[in-house]
């Protein structure tokens, strides 16, 4: 059984353009789980390349970001998968990281503001009350891990070194500080998108974006089914 191209197919992605996919996944095993996460970017990316989904070749940067291998001028790319659906961004001319979260999570809000967020964030985290700070630590970390996905440094030791307004309504994000080897802070810009009902994400980019365009996938059963043979099969 072979991974099949993408029956839709976008080549065209201008500097500054910014392509979000979003996968409604279906409840599949975790020991299926990374095998349906590469196929569902293997399948993404190929729609701006002329290469199928399994020839596609990734490195690695030093601190571990995948990107592209043998496509010239090859696009950005970032990845986040949680319980029920996948979002993939692919932009052009901009670095990119994209973090997804459901909003009925229940965090040890304070507990973990605490530990890794600035202290100015986690003293507005402590003036609100339940539902406000629970709202407001999941939209603060949407922003901070995407930030460390875009740069590719991983979220710890990180988090804290990336801070932003506290906000529990769900605005985009209002960046108030970077890591040193990230400046300057006004080359950064975050867009927050709900990509299905009961999810927030944050895109964050270093650089402008100039468009941001959202797309919704109906191949992710096909996806699964195909990981679940694929691992079957091993």
């Amino acid at each position: 059984m072979m991974l099949d191209p993408a029956s839709t197919t976008i080549s065209l992605l201008h500097p500054g353009e910014v392509h979000l996919w979003w996968y409604a996944s279906p409840a599949i095993a975790p020991r299926v789980r990374r095998t349906y996460i590469d196929a569902v970017l293997r399948i993404t990316l190929s729609r701006y390349v002329a290469m199928p989904p399994q020839a596609l070749r990734f490195g690695r940067e030093s601190r571990g970001r995948p990107f592209l291998l043998d496509v010239d001028g090859a696009p950005d790319f970032n990845l986040s998968d949680t319980e029920g659906g996948t979002v993939v961004a692919v932009a052009r001319g901009l670095r990119v990281g994209i973090d997804l979260e459901r909003m009925d999570r229940q965090p040890r809000v304070q507990a973990l503001a605490k530990r890794y967020f600035g202290k100015d964030e986690a003293t507005a985290l402590a003036s609100l009350d339940g539902e406000a700070a629970r709202r407001a630590f999941l939209f603060a970390w949407t922003a901070k891990e995407s930030s460390c996905k875009a740069t590719g440094t991983g979220i710890y030791g990180w988090l804290d070194q990336w801070t932003f307004a506290c906000d529990a309504i769900g605005s985009d994000p209002q960046l108030t500080q970077v890591p040193n080897d990230a400046t300057p802070l006004a080359a950064w810009q975050h867009r927050r998108v709900a990509p299905a009902e009961g999810y927030t994400a944050v895109l964050a980019a270093k650089g402008s974006i100039g468009s941001l365009s959202m797309y919704r996938s109906n191949e992710a059963q096909a996806i699964a089914a195909w990981a679940e043979h694929r691992v079957q099969s091993e």
